[in-house]
């Protein structure tokens, strides 16, 4: 598995506008539906729906080109479960990302920074796949 992944149509479609400052488009009105999402989590009745509505809020804010928020509620999700599904490869994803942007931008503590996230990442996928055999 490479460090950094190409990029496809689909990435530059949930990218934010080309415009500095401007928002990103909304498509299907995630902006409204974040924080019903948000609301359902006070609710949920097991860990299977929170880790589903962390997964869905995490994916929402992706395709608003929103990564910190993204990264916010995928590690909220890994943290209730560790386990392979979309947190985790989103966050691959969203790390790789990160670390793509800081090693474009020469910053070494933000290389530093992902880096050890990606690592960080690495070692729970050591634990999921020890803990299935």
């Amino acid at each position: 598995m490479g460090l950094f992944r190409r990029r496809t149509r689909a990435d530059d479609d949930a990218s934010p506008a080309g415009d500095p400052g401007g928002e990103a488009p909304d498509p299907g009105g995630l902006r409204e539906l974040i924080p019903a999402l948000t609301a359902q989590l006070e609710t949920a009745r097991d860990d299977a729906e929170r880790i589903d509505l962390l997964n869905r809020i995490g994916t929402a804010h992706k395709r608003l080109g929103d990564a910190a928020s993204a990264i916010t509620a995928f590690e909220a999700s890994m943290a209730v479960r560790e386990q392979y599904g979309i947190a985790y490869t989103s966050l691959l994803a969203l790390y790789n990302e990160q670390l793509r942007d800081r090693a474009r931008a020469a910053d070494e503590a933000g290389i530093q920074r992902w880096t050890a996230k990606l690592d960080e990442l690495m070692a729970l996928s050591k634990r999921v796949m020890r803990s299935n055999y």
